[in-house]
């Protein structure tokens, strides 16, 4: 039997970032609130990251992303790594924000979508 894995799954954008939280035994995920990517980014991380004790984190990867969302992805992804030590994995992002239920609330859209990207990756192991 294998071990439930509590995960973190990011839609990362340049002004938002989409947050849910998901576990590894059913594949269930919930949505968390949208945080802002601002230079309160790390405290809202740890906000999170204390809450739910994550084993693993996932970033939704585009299809052909800017320069510009290539960088600041990166810099997302370092503070993940360098500050919080933990792992990450990513998945495909394509058509997530397409797929979002039109009745979901504006404000957690892009948590939505980060549940989509949970879920996407999760049948995909």
């Amino acid at each position: 039997m294998n071990k439930a894995r509590v995960v973190i799954c990011f839609d990362y954008g340049t002004s938002k970032i989409g947050v849910c939280v998901g576990e590894t035994v059913t594949g269930s995920a919930n949505l968390l609130d949208v945080i802002d990517n601002d230079r309160f980014l790390a405290d809202s991380l740890k906000i999170i990251f204390l809450e739910w004790r994550p084993d693993l984190c996932i970033v939704g990867e585009p299809e052909s992303p800017s320069e510009d969302f290539k960088k600041g992805k990166k810099s997302f992804v370092n503070l993940i790594k360098t500050e919080f030590n933990l792992p990450i994995e990513y998945a495909d992002e394509t058509l997530s924000s397409q797929t979002v239920p039109k009745e979901t609330s504006k404000h957690l859209l892009d948590s939505y979508s980060a549940k989509i990207i949970f879920e996407g990756w999760f049948n995909k192991k």
